[in-house]
């Protein structure tokens, strides 16, 4: 049973979220998709979810949401328990002091609950219409972690006010699979966010590579797997999760700085294409009742070791199923792969079960 292969496996407890990605086609308009957001949140953080993990994106439909630090503040406001980080906000197109700033503020205001996610994104009309250079996006998410890290150690020439609350630092993660990337993380043991459409064995490379840099002695930390998960056994579930990740990413179809390459590889090494990139994910996405993804989830984190895992439900594009899978995951599965016990609602205060 995928509990107690759970519960054996690992030795920590397992650390459930939720991914935010505010998708264009969850609401006939901008305020319907938000309005959805927050609705997901209020749930997740009543169902007993440990962390909401928000996106950006600019000029897409892909994912409307211009600002991760922004909404990770509203959401941090609208609630009181749930731990909220941006996965990612990207760091070549912010001032690193100011992302220092704002994540020590928040980290003051929220008592500890906000974390820092860092990826370099890639779109090249992100660099163009904010007038930054394409270089900066060569020695990032590195060089701006650096530069943070530095002004929350009070060894940068620099005094931010507020310091940082949580010591020796806010958590910091690096969405990155470069080498580099993956150097600089182990070196300084922040964990590594990976993407939803990532296959388990290139996260399991990633890692015992990271592992490799980090040394003994030293403990690893809670690397974060975003992944698809539907809890839906309806006969179409995948073929509808396909098409919505068809249009996804018909929506994020854009060019990219010089640099960047093409993201998506087939195993022929050649570019694949949008619509064949969402047969590839929807087949690793991890779908059907409670019980087979307990199963399929199982399995993944004895491949993988994942003790953290944010959910990207709404990646189905249909707000019902969206939140009934958001809810059956808590309620259903999470107790079946280790994670602590719902949160229900009673009167006007919510309790475990």
């Amino acid at each position: 049973m995928a509990g107690e292969t759970g519960t054996e496996t690992h030795d920590r407890r397992v650390k459930l979220g939720v991914l935010l990605n505010m998708g264009a086609g969850l609401g006939t308009g901008p305020g319907e998709v938000f309005d959805f957001t927050v609705e997901q949140a209020t749930a997740a953080e009543q169902l007993g979810y440990d962390e909401l993990w928000v996106t950006e994106h600019h000029f897409i439909r892909f994912g409307i949401n211009p600002s991760a630090v922004t909404t990770a503040a509203f959401l941090l406001g609208r609630t009181s328990r749930i731990s909220v980080g941006t996965a990612v906000a990207l760091s070549p197109l912010y001032h690193p002091v100011d992302l220092a700033e704002r994540t020590a503020l928040l980290d003051q205001l929220s008592h500890g609950r906000f974390v820092l996610g860092l990826g370099r994104g890639g779109y090249r009309r992100d660099f163009d219409v904010l007038d930054i250079d394409y270089a900066r996006w060569d020695g990032e998410p590195m060089t701006g972690a650096q530069r943070i890290l530095d002004l929350w150690a009070s060894t940068d020439s620099v005094e931010i006010q507020p310091p940082a609350r949580t010591r020796p630092h806010p958590e910091l993660l690096l969405a990155t699979s470069s080498p580099a990337g993956v150097d600089f993380a182990a070196r300084n043991g922040l964990a590594l966010q990976h993407y939803f459409a990532v296959p388990a064995e290139q996260r399991v490379r990633l890692e015992a590579r990271y592992a490799e840099l980090l040394g003994d002695g030293r403990p690893a930390p809670d690397h974060l797997h975003t992944l698809i998960v539907v809890v839906d056994d309806g006969p179409d579930v995948r073929e509808r999760l396909e098409a919505s990740l068809r249009t996804s990413f018909r929506d994020g179809d854009h060019p990219h700085v010089p640099q960047a390459g093409d993201r998506h590889i087939g195993p022929d090494g050649k570019p694949v294409d949008r619509d064949a990139m969402a047969t590839s994910v929807a087949n690793l996405a991890i779908v059907g009742g409670p019980n087979q993804v307990a199963d399929e989830l199982g399995r993944f984190m004895e491949t993988t070791g994942a003790t953290r895992i944010a959910v990207y439900h709404e990646a189905i594009g249909d707000p019902a199923t969206t939140m009934k899978s958001l809810q059956d995951f808590a309620i259903l599965v999470a107790p079946q792969i280790g994670a602590a016990a719902p949160i229900e609602s009673s009167g006007s205060r919510t309790v475990r079960r």
